[in-house]
């Protein structure tokens, strides 16, 4: 089409008054849909005139029907009102913050990078002051502080409190008064000083529909509750952050499952070297924390002569009668394996060393070491990093001490034992006890030594 023809069709049909009458109807009237708005008011005309063919001159006089209508009405059709675009402004700028919340928090592969984040743009997005990330431990009963890695975490059971509540309901809770509400525990901010006005707990849940989390945010700015549109913000911020989560545990998983994998080839190696019975344990206690996350290790050896679990800490024996009940003891005389996820309720555990030496023992995993269907030796794992040994663990590391146990069995040191009837000697060597990081002392380590030697020395 030519200019000419494109003024011809522009004149022809008046559609410049068309344009501007329809502009002059919309900033009139402020539609929240300028282009339904249009199209009905559009409909309307067409409607009105019936059969009758298009007038030119009608768009004109539609226009000058609408600025008298402008110039007669009242204020709010024609005045802008600043109310209406400070609101709309103001969500405007909270949907570009979940924008770039959800673009970060999706962008994380590391547990505690993620919690860090999700942290970070709640408070941003809600106003809030403080904000706390719980995640559900691999078996489901608990319910576990996110701080940072190593750290020795905060946990409650999922149905305790109000975090635990949210993730067992999966609902979450607005507390407009925390300190009237009965399931607020008020111990934790007289510890820290800190007061504890207003909350929103959300649970996180993953895409497959279980709950991998909750999320606390506390004391909204300006000392008001949390509202409607804050629960909403909340839900889409854990939606979120409940991919990411998951995301980020099969990432830290797949991770884990290397190291043991490399724990595991570095340990068939050790057992294929003919090492001593020294190198051997020294192995096994440096090895197997890292096939089970566990925090501390430590191997005791049968002393048939003796009757009694021996292990060596530096030059001092320590000795356990297999008289005295304890859980090394029973898994050395029953050969079956001990799996404690609470070692405080466990009646056999022997809190005294824990007490002396601070160290908090959580969950153990007690084995023997078998060759030919006898037991040489007891291996104890403690603390897990993430809540108590499951089936996994007792599995990798049966595996392990069925090739260990004959080893141990054929080594010049425990035959020494069988045969040596008169020095009652037990070790011709050292066993050493060890943490994932460093040497730990072996009365920490085994939390039940200490006591049964002092006990045989009176």
């Amino acid at each position: 089409m030519s200019t000419e023809e494109v003024a011809d069709f522009v004149e022809r049909t008046n559609f410049k008054n068309i344009v501007e009458w329809l502009t002059a109807e919309s900033i009139l009237h402020r539609p929240e849909d300028p282009i339904v708005f249009c199209r009905n008011l559009l409909s309307q005309k067409i409607a009105a005139r019936g059969d009758s063919p298009f007038d030119a001159a009608q768009p004109t006089e539609y226009l000058k029907s609408c600025y008298e209508e402008a110039g007669t009405g009242e204020a709010k059709n024609y005045m802008v009102d600043t109310g209406a675009l400070a609101t709309m402004e103001t969500r405007i700028k909270k949907l570009e913050q979940l924008l770039e919340a959800s673009k970060a928090i999706a962008n994380c592969l590391d547990p505690y990078e993620a919690t860090t984040v999700i942290i970070k743009e709640s408070l941003d997005i809600l106003s809030a002051d403080r904000a706390s990330l719980w995640t559900v431990t691999e078996d489901g009963k608990n319910l576990k502080l996110m701080v940072a890695e190593g750290v020795e975490n905060l946990t409650v059971p999922v149905g305790v409190g109000i975090a635990g509540g949210v993730a067992k309901s999966k609902v979450p809770v607005n507390i407009t008064d925390a300190y009237s509400d009965e399931r607020f525990d008020k111990s934790y901010d007289k510890e820290s000083g800190y007061v504890t006005k207003t909350m929103l707990c959300e649970p996180i849940i993953a895409a497959s529909g279980e709950v991998v989390g909750v999320m606390q945010v506390l004391n909204k700015s300006g000392g008001v509750p949390f509202n409607a549109q804050d629960e909403e913000h909340a839900r889409l911020v854990t939606a979120q952050a409940g991919v990411a989560l998951k995301n980020a545990q099969i990432f830290r998983s797949q991770m884990l499952m290397q190291k043991k994998l490399r724990s595991v080839t570095d340990l068939i190696k050790a057992l294929q070297e003919n090492m001593g019975i020294n190198s051997l344990i020294f192995t096994m206690t440096t090895k197997a924390p890292l096939l089970t996350d566990a925090d501390r290790c430590s191997i005791f050896i049968v002393d048939g002569k003796a009757n009694a679990l021996t292990s060596l800490q530096g030059e001092v024996n320590i000795s356990i009668s297999l008289d005295k009940a304890s859980i090394a003891t029973s898994v050395a005389n029953s050969g079956t394996l001990i799996n404690i996820p609470e070692a405080y309720s466990d009646e056999r555990f022997n809190q005294a060393v824990d007490k002396a030496s601070g160290y908090t023992t959580k969950t153990i995993l007690c084995m023997p070491i078998k060759a030919k269907g006898t037991v040489v030796g007891v291996i104890q794992l403690i603390n897990k990093a993430d809540g108590p040994f499951d089936e996994n663990d007792e599995e990798i590391m049966s595996t392990f001490l069925d090739l260990a146990g004959p080893i141990i069995m054929e080594s010049s040191i425990v035959q020494a034992q069988q045969k040596d009837e008169e020095t009652g000697s037990e070790f011709a060597g050292k066993t050493v006890i060890r943490t994932k990081a460093a040497a730990m002392p072996v009365l920490e380590g085994f939390a039940e030594g200490s006591e049964d030697e002092e006990e045989d020395d009176e």
